[in-house]
């Protein structure tokens, strides 16, 4: 594996860590959830994103489109602002859907 192919692979493995930290930080148990970016699109590079959170083992879905690669953590510790606001907005989608649905998170 070329050196920037491993450095975009653990970036990408930060990113989804980092939404589990935003769901966790929301009180919802990240045991019943699944993230994935990319879904569907093949290796990267991308510049843009596709993030998808979804209830284990159920249909219920949220999906954001277009997300800059700039969002994601490049070896820092910290959260992009702009991705934890739009992970939490997802989440608290999410949560609404699994709730109409009789799911607790």
């Amino acid at each position: 594996m070329p050196p920037g192919e491993h450095h975009y692979d653990r970036v990408m493995h930060d990113a989804k860590e980092n939404i589990f930290l935003v769901a966790a930080r929301r009180s919802i148990d990240t045991r019943l959830i699944t993230v994935e970016f990319d879904a569907d699109r093949g290796p990267g590079p991308h510049e843009e994103h596709t993030l998808m959170i979804s209830l284990r083992d159920s249909a219920i879905a949220v999906t954001a489109y277009g997300i800059p690669h700039e969002w994601l953590p490049i070896s820092t510790d910290f959260i992009d602002s702009r991705l934890s606001r739009l992970a939490g907005g997802l989440l608290m989608d999410l949560v609404g859907k699994a709730q109409n649905a009789g799911h607790d998170l």
